[in-house]
């Protein structure tokens, strides 16, 4: 075992010493709360699809989350804050009287934001631009939640999770909206993979490129749960391809224990102009917990995306990477941030790809420590500023609070 040991310490430092310095790309300041409700009994969610919880509209970053402040009954909140404003707004409720949870938010171009959640069954949706609210759009769709939102200049598009008809499983639903002010015109529902169903898909995500749509979700069709994701080439029409699958089998005969490894939760966000990157927790080497995978698009030939990369470095060791979260940005950076267990702590680690490889991982100051971090979620603005939310807890089980951190682009940036 010691020997073990020694060669896992040597392997490391190896590993690290191989690896090319990358300079940071952000200056951060000091971190801020989002929300001063806080306390005992009091907890705070950033749990949405795809792991959209955080937005940027012009100067404006809003953040919307989860908690049960009022009666212990979990509702959806939404605070902002423009970039120079050292405080966030009172928090806005922003669900009804029902158990709300899992808000996912967007922008829509320089002044409005959307959010979208579930509540008693059924997802809901509406928007606001940071001084009033719109009203609340309730979809048909039943057993419906797990919403994930991008937009599309004024138009919005939404994924979420919601009961088959012909099954006892959900099927993935991709819905467009029209925006107009604060009002809202609905699409018609389309299935992403309209093929029979015979096992769940979960938790989905989706981007929109020139002439294309991306959707990506966890599918259970094997028996175990993979990442699939599915391309829509004509705009305006209910016609995915075929889905693919994304994170890959593990090679040679299937493994004695189940039907094979596990992945969980897929976030991807676009970069440059006509890229996106897809990152998940994957379980492909079960003695070490959950690593972070990625993959992008498009690939080459015939596939959507291309070949599975593990983001962390080697320092990951035997720690476990969970609730990975991406952001890009149109000059074609494109980062992930997870909470990452090693060293005895669980903080918020950062990798971005550059010149075709991963960067050493980057403990963000200010989002790690004593305390407990978790559960980040990320995005860049057209300027490269990188924003940041998480929840924070001094102890396990303990009460939460919500902390938000800006990233100053460095130069040159890319």
């Amino acid at each position: 075992m010691m020997f073990r040991l020694s060669s896992f310490v040597l392997l490391l430092v190896g590993s690290s010493l191989a690896m090319p310095a990358t300079a940071q790309p952000w200056e951060f300041e000091q971190p801020v709360a989002v929300t001063d409700v806080q306390g005992e009994g009091i907890f705070h969610h950033l749990a949405s699809s795809g792991r959209r919880n955080i937005a940027v509209a012009g100067d404006t970053v809003a953040i919307s989350w989860e908690d049960n402040r009022h009666d212990n009954t979990p509702a959806i909140f939404f605070a902002h804050k423009t970039r120079h404003n050292e405080t966030f707004s009172p928090a806005i409720r922003i669900s009804g009287p029902g158990e709300a949870y899992e808000p996912s938010l967007t922008a829509l171009g320089a002044e409005r934001f959307a959010i979208a959640w579930e509540e008693a069954g059924h997802v809901h949706l509406r928007l606001s631009d940071g001084r009033q609210l719109g009203p609340v759009m309730k979809l048909d769709a039943p057993r419906a939640g797990q919403a994930s939102l991008t937009a599309d200049g004024d138009r919005l598009l939404l994924v979420y999770a919601a009961a088959d008809p012909n099954s006892r499983h959900r099927r993935i639903y991709l819905q467009q909206f029209e925006t107009d002010g604060l009002s809202l015109q609905a699409g018609e529902p389309c299935k992403v993979d309209p093929a029979p169903l015979k096992q769940a898909q979960l938790y989905p995500t989706v981007n929109r490129l020139p002439g294309r749509t991306v959707v990506a979700w966890e599918d259970r069709r094997h028996g175990h749960t993979i990442i699939m994701a599915a391309e829509n080439r004509q705009p305006g029409h209910c016609r995915f391809d075929q889905p693919q699958r994304i994170s890959e089998p593990l090679p040679g005969p299937r493994p004695p224990y189940g039907e094979g490894h596990g992945v969980t939760r897929v976030a991807m966000d676009a970069y440059g102009s006509q890229q996106l990157l897809a990152a998940w927790a994957d379980k492909r080497d079960f003695r070490e917990g959950y690593d972070i995978y990625a993959s992008h698009y498009p690939a080459q030939g015939e596939a959507l995306f291309g070949p599975n990369q593990k983001v962390q470095d080697p320092f990951g060791g035997v720690a476990q990477q969970w609730h990975p979260s991406v952001a890009g940005a149109p000059s074609g950076q494109v980062v992930v941030a997870w909470d990452d267990g090693r060293d005895d702590q669980t903080n918020i680690l950062l990798s971005w790809y550059r010149d075709g490889q991963w960067s050493d991982d980057l403990s963000v100051p200010g989002a790690s420590g004593s305390a407990i971090q978790n559960h980040p979620s990320v995005t860049l603005d057209d300027n490269g500023h990188l924003h940041l939310a998480w929840v924070e807890r001094e102890y396990v089980g303990g009460p939460t609070r919500l902390r938000y951190l800006f990233g100053k682009a460095a130069s040159p940036r890319r």
